[in-house]
């Protein structure tokens, strides 16, 4: 068997090379041949069925353009006002807008509790992915198109990370024009996960396309061929159609049961070595597996592949609209669809009435012929003129008289304002969905409006999630093919933290493998990371009002949370004054040992008796120092007591020691008033005499 019919080529082979041989066959044809008529009557089947829903999708993305207007009234109103009141992209805004505004998250859900760490990885890994693919845009673009005609679109595909390296990445990007893309007739999943064959076209110059692929002009091609191809629209005078070409093709792979448990796929390259490892099977099966195969063709030449990815679907991924299956035949449409006949009846009667505003001063002058004989050119282009004054003659009889130009009718505007409630009303998106003040006045009559037309609305953003949810999927199946050796890897984590890890090394035990495990995926919606930090800081601040205590258990969370210059550094700062058994992995690795949770319970049991103790020891103390401070009073106050008392007992003694001076004074001198007068000599003796 040929080389080229049984290898595919490599996940390294993504460049769109001329290197398909002359005689290559894709796998289950005989020829290229057979396979492009198979392809052009596929596509041409898919086609027809799907030409109504393509045609009125078309013409809905025109309509949200701005082009609303029927050509064959155009025509009829040539030369009149045909106004345009787009307010269609408002609707469709609302609905894009509130959706942009939510986040998805996707989730990778391991198999295995064994796999839970890896599952993690992966999911950071999926995150890094999103955000080097500008994910945010390429689901919107999709959306909006949902919205508008009923059919979006995007991809998932593995590009080379760099021009000077080997290593691939997985990548997101989007499909501009979703009827670009041509699906299996018989897929009715909402995402195009049961497709069994997808087209995506691209019209290529015919100078382009002589120039990317030289070797085999069209005017080669045999007559047949060539009007086949013209009448199907795959070569035009100017263009060529370039596809690429997505199928599901199965496979039957042997399985088997080893006797420690395992079941490994076996096959030619790898039997020895795993039949070494893990010796002689116990059972076997052949089990049936999926890969996603893809041809860049026109309608006459198979122009490179094949390129394959073992995936369990396509990964060209749908993001449909409402559907409704009418006795076999699938309806798809949009928001627009069931708006135009609303726009177009407004734009009509805004129309009329401008047309009538516009004609009415032409006729707003009467008089008799008299009096404008020979000015009759004046009066006629009296409303072109900004000239107040406009004579008539002398001899007129009757002066000309100004009529006021009649009024718009009411029934115009009034139709154009029933027409403006019946979009509301076949959207149901109403004035306060639309931030238009209606008769809402309540901030819970407000809401509730807004809920019914989230509500009337809720069938475009659950077919828009699970793209998503698929989107991952195809991602976490490829990654386990695109990220199998050994590199370094980009992670982004929830908090938004980005991480480099070396994964798939033999050489590191603690290098994780992403090539093994069985994951599946989950997506979580919600806000914005930032919304949800800025609500966090603000719920530890309010926290820290109520429980001060906090800060010292997890200021540096608190800190961390802010969001101001510096907020980091104190982080770092205040990490440094919490207890190591509050610190968990790494960083309670830094700080201390681990603890386990019954020992801090034990420890906090033991430091509240401890507190406990102190605080009975301290007031046992103070109890003792308020009865040395009552004696200490007392002695003080029974000393000045006894020094009043001997300062008292002094002064009594003095007043008596002076009463009784004052006494023997008084007496003495008493006694010497009754006594005569003495001669000198007796009063010079001396007391001996």
């Amino acid at each position: 068997m040929e080389e080229n019919k049984d290898t595919p080529k490599s996940l390294d082979a993504l460049e769109y090379e001329d290197n398909v041989k002359p005689d290559y066959a894709p796998e289950g044809f005989e020829s290229s041949e057979a396979f492009l008529k198979d392809m052009r009557e596929e596509y041409q089947l898919n086609l027809d069925y799907d030409r109504d829903n393509r045609l009125q999708a078309l013409d809905d993305k025109k309509f949200a353009a701005g082009e609303q207007w029927d050509p064959i009234v155009l025509q009829q109103r040539k030369g009149l006002p045909c106004l345009v009141i787009n307010s269609v992209p408002q609707f469709v805004a609302q609905l894009t807008g509130d959706w942009r505004e939510a986040k998805r998250g996707i989730k990778v859900v391991p198999a295995e509790d064994s796999d839970a760490d890896i599952a993690s990885i992966r999911c950071d890994l999926i995150r890094s992915i999103e955000t080097a693919s500008r994910a945010d845009r390429v689901y919107a673009n999709a959306f909006e198109s949902t919205v508008q005609c009923g059919d979006g679109a995007f991809r998932v595909c593995v590009d080379y990370a760099r021009d000077d390296v080997f290593d691939q990445d997985i990548t997101l990007k989007p499909i501009d024009d979703a009827l670009s893309v041509v699906w299996d007739r018989l897929s009715v999943d909402p995402t195009g996960r049961d497709a069994r064959h997808v087209f995506v076209d691209d019209i290529l110059p015919r100078k382009e396309y002589d120039r990317k692929w030289p070797g085999q002009p069209i005017s080669e091609l045999s007559k047949d061929v060539l009007n086949e191809c013209l009448s199907s629209g795959w070569v035009e005078a100017d263009n060529v159609r370039v596809t690429e070409y997505w199928r599901l093709i199965t496979r039957q792979r042997l399985l088997c049961l080893f006797n420690d448990g395992s079941v490994r796929e076996v096959n030619a390259e790898n039997m020895e070595a795993v039949m070494s490892k893990h010796g002689a099977p116990i059972k076997t099966r052949t089990a049936p597996i999926t890969f996603a195969q893809m041809h860049l063709v026109t309608g006459f030449r198979i122009l490179s592949g094949p390129y394959e990815y073992r995936l369990n679907r396509v990964p060209i991924i749908r993001m449909m609209g409402r559907h409704v299956n009418i006795n076999g035949r699938r309806v798809r449409y949009g928001l627009v669809r069931f708006m135009k006949d609303a726009v177009r009846l407004k734009n009509f009667w805004r129309s009329v009435a401008a047309e009538q505003l516009g004609y009415a001063p032409k006729a707003q002058w009467i008089a008799p012929e008299s009096a404008v004989e020979g000015r009759e050119d004046a009066f006629r282009k009296a409303h072109l003129s900004r000239d107040p004054l406009l004579v008539y003659n002398d001899d007129a009889t009757t002066p000309p008289q100004r009529l006021d130009p009649p009024a718009p009718q009411a029934a115009l505007l009034n139709e154009a304002q029933v027409n403006a409630q019946d979009m509301k009303d076949v959207t149901g998106i109403h004035d306060a969905s639309l931030g238009i003040r209606s008769n809402e006045v309540s901030g819970r009559a407000i809401n509730a409006r807004q809920r019914e037309g989230d509500i009337a609305s809720l069938v475009y953003y659950d077919h828009a999630n699970a793209a998503v949810l698929e989107a991952g999927d195809v991602i976490n199946q490829l990654i386990s093919q695109v990220y199998d050796g050994t590199r370094v890897i980009r992670t982004i984590g929830e908090d938004e933290q980005q991480k480099f890890i070396r994964i798939n090394d033999p050489m590191d035990p603690n290098s994780p493998d992403l090539s093994v495990g069985m994951f599946d995926v989950a997506l979580s919606t919600g806000s914005s990371y930032t919304t949800r930090r800025v609500e966090a800081a603000q719920a530890m601040m309010d926290a820290i009002q109520v429980w001060p205590q906090l800060i010292q258990v997890a200021g540096d969370i608190v800190a961390k949370a802010q969001d101001w210059p510096g907020a980091d550094k104190l982080a770092e700062r205040l990490k440094k004054t919490i207890p190591a058994q509050f610190l968990e992995g790494e960083e309670g690795a830094e700080a201390g040992p681990q603890i386990s949770p019954e020992e801090i319970q034990q420890a906090m049991m033991e430091m509240e008796t401890l507190r406990k103790e102190n605080e009975t020891l301290k007031m046992d103390k103070s109890l003792e120092a308020e009865k040395l401070e009552i004696e200490r009073y007392n002695a003080e106050t029974q000393r000045i007591r006894a020094l009043s008392d001997n300062e008292v007992d002094g002064n009594q003694l003095q007043l008596n020691a002076i009463s009784k001076i004052l006494d023997t004074s008084t007496k003495l001198h008493a006694s010497e008033q009754k006594q005569p007068p003495s001669t000198t000599e007796s009063s010079n003796a001396s007391p001996s005499e």
